[in-house]
């Protein structure tokens, strides 16, 4: 807005001017030092009041996450056995976490020879999406709007685009190891992977050419787990998701221009890709590769029910 400027008009001429007959007289007065700083005080003390008192600028986001304790990248698998719906995640957890995967084809019991069994397998394959579900929607209110608007947050679930990304990870990852670029491979891979796939490069042999192929997807991608948690900082979250990818691919190696037998040869291949997404500062982060999982089988089932009993 546009500052207003005082106008004042001119004294008329005839009031401004006076007319004397009789010789101005020359006045003086003296002025002390403390009369002088008074008056200086006063004139700085009217220009203060006119203009607001500094600020101290505010970090920026950036560098508030620089401030707090960085987060380590592997903080483990995100657990479904937590008591708590809301799934605040610990980041110092010694003890390794769990995530429930809908087993198929023969690892599923039969309804009919098991239906205990089978029946738990439902019932939890039910608590834990309900449980996914409401951990994301926690989360998402959590986050602040954006815009003052309540459906716009910080945090964006984008279910859709999930499947999608993980697969497009995966071909490059697995393409990416077997060029032996480590340092793109760091950019997209969590701490734990990444050292797998440091270690196995490290120890190849020299004029040793690893080809990795892709020959087709059996199949599209299927989410099978997206789960969230906040972390305790200000503003960190957490976010996983599990992608079922079935595939055949095709490893070749070479050594010195001739390949290694055995090497080569097409295999039918099912992973369950996880993916991980860092929030920090209510920024997210893009999805990493976690690495790879395996379908929950009934003994495990039966060490989970043993473990609470424990507790």
């Amino acid at each position: 807005m546009a500052q207003l400027i005082p106008f004042r008009r001119p004294l008329p001429v005839f009031r401004a001017l006076r007319v004397t007959c009789s010789q101005p007289r020359i006045q003086r007065q003296c002025f002390s030092q403390t009369s002088l700083l008074l008056a200086s005080n006063n004139i700085n003390s009217n220009k203060m009041m006119g203009q607001r008192p500094r600020q101290a600028a505010e970090p920026s986001r950036k560098v508030l996450m620089k401030q707090n304790a960085q987060i380590p990248s592997d903080v483990g698998l995100l657990d479904c056995t937590l008591p708590s719906p809301l799934l605040t995640y610990s980041t110092t957890k010694s003890t390794p976490t769990v995530t429930f995967i809908t087993p198929t084809g023969r690892n599923v019991p039969s309804p009919f020879g098991s239906p205990k069994t089978y029946l738990k397998l439902r019932v939890e394959h039910l608590k834990t999406r309900l449980r996914d579900r409401f951990s994301l929607f926690v989360l998402w209110v959590s986050s602040p709007s954006v815009n003052r608007k309540f459906f716009t947050r910080a945090i964006k679930i984008q279910r859709s685009a999930i499947a999608p990304t993980a697969v497009a990870l995966h071909r490059q990852m697995y393409t990416l190891f077997a060029e032996g670029q480590l340092a793109v491979l760091r950019k997209m891979c969590t701490d734990g992977i990444y050292q797998t796939f440091q270690s196995r490069i490290e120890r190849r042999r020299k004029g040793e050419k690893v080809v990795w192929e892709l020959v087709k997807y059996n199949g599209g991608p299927k989410l099978v787990s997206h789960r969230g948690a906040k972390i305790p900082m200000d503003g960190a979250a957490i976010r996983q998701a599990v992608v079922r990818i079935r595939s055949t691919q095709r490893l070749t190696r070479w050594v010195n221009g001739k390949q290694v037998e055995g090497t080569g040869k097409e295999r039918d291949v099912t992973e369950y890709v996880v993916l991980q997404r860092m929030t920090q500062g209510w920024e997210e982060g893009g999805w990493m590769v976690w690495g790879t999982t395996e379908e929950t089988t009934v003994e495990e089932l039966k060490k989970w029910d043993e473990k609470k009993a424990l507790e």
